[in-house]
């Protein structure tokens, strides 16, 4: 039993593996040293960014431009109820600590971060006018332009268990083009990662441990 619950994962292992390449392969223009906006790839980098970054104003980029953050934090989530009040309460609680660039603060601190969202099969694959209110209120948000995956039936929101082939694949597209868009946006951070809706990160004591540690050769956190 054991055995074939283990070929069962490493063939799904590869099948999620060789979807996503033939999708970089076939979806992303390969550069062709073409200087500028006559390169293909930069013309579709610039149109990913500019769908990405449709709901955060023009200034609020201005400002990331000319901050220099220690690390961008990149909150993967989905555009319904129960991850909108996920989002909103990690707004409440732990990106209230100091050192967490919002815009209250007119984004300034050592850590920005932003919620990374594609649009919901529940909404006809469309953002939700909910998830534009929360966008406007929090310039926050950045909405891919990509489909999220529909979700197993039998997965319940924040029960460990297993989303489907298609939400997986969602996903893994999902922190594809975050990072994508993340190291185009912010150059001169120092760190760009990923992290969930639903954890509680002590901001201080994280920051500090990012300053004082080697950027080399570090592993940090748990992997179940």
């Amino acid at each position: 039993m054991k055995w074939k619950l283990r070929r069962v994962a490493v063939l799904l292992f590869l099948f999620i593996a060789v979807t996503n390449l033939l999708y970089l392969s076939f979806d992303i223009a390969v550069d062709d040293g073409a200087p500028g906006p006559n390169n293909p790839r930069h013309s579709r980098a610039a149109a990913v960014d500019d769908a990405a970054l449709a709901y955060i104003p023009r200034r609020v980029v201005d400002t990331w431009s000319r901050r220099e953050y220690l690390i961008v934090l990149g909150i993967s989530s989905t555009d319904d109820e129960a991850r909108r009040t996920r989002r909103n309460l990690q707004r409440s609680t732990c990106w209230r600590f100091p050192g967490v660039a919002t815009r209250a603060n007119d984004f300034t601190g050592a850590m920005l971060v932003l919620y990374v969202l594609g649009r919901h099969p529940s909404h006809g694959y469309d953002y939700s006018a909910a998830l534009l209110e929360e966008a406007a209120q929090w310039n926050d948000v950045v909405a891919l332009p990509m489909n999220e995956g529909r979700v197993s039936p039998e997965k319940k929101a924040g029960v460990e268990g297993y989303s489907g082939i298609e939400a997986s694949i969602g996903m893994t597209r999902k922190t594809y083009m975050w990072f994508d868009l993340a190291h185009r946006l912010f150059p001169t951070a120092r760190y760009i990662t990923k992290g969930d809706d639903d954890i509680f990160l002590r901001v201080p004591l994280f920051v500090a441990h990012l300053r004082l540690l080697p950027r080399r050769g570090i592993y940090m956190g748990l992997y179940a």
